[in-house]
């Protein structure tokens, strides 16, 4: 496990595979999508998204931003449990 530090947040062993697998699927959609906005001619867009998707990714400048990852199950789930 990597050192705990502002880079990691620490993850339960059972979550880990579905934290990988979660991240594996963003950034193929990600290079999708960089690709198909170069397959419609529309470079301007695709060099701005991945510029957005750099500055996310940089370790020196995320820590600004904050970004919130969650499961949309999960999250209707813990909203109809605060609901009874």
């Amino acid at each position: 496990m990597p050192p705990h530090d502002h880079l990691y947040s620490s993850v339960p062993n059972d979550g880990v595979s579905r934290l990988n697998n979660q991240r594996a699927s963003l950034v193929h959609w990600i290079v999708g999508r960089f690709h198909q906005l170069l397959a419609d001619g529309r470079d301007d867009d695709a060099c701005n998204f991945m510029d957005e998707w750099f500055e996310w990714v940089d370790k020196k400048t995320y820590i600004n931003e904050s970004t919130v990852f969650f499961d949309g199950d999960e999250l209707n789930e813990l909203y109809k449990q605060s609901k009874s």
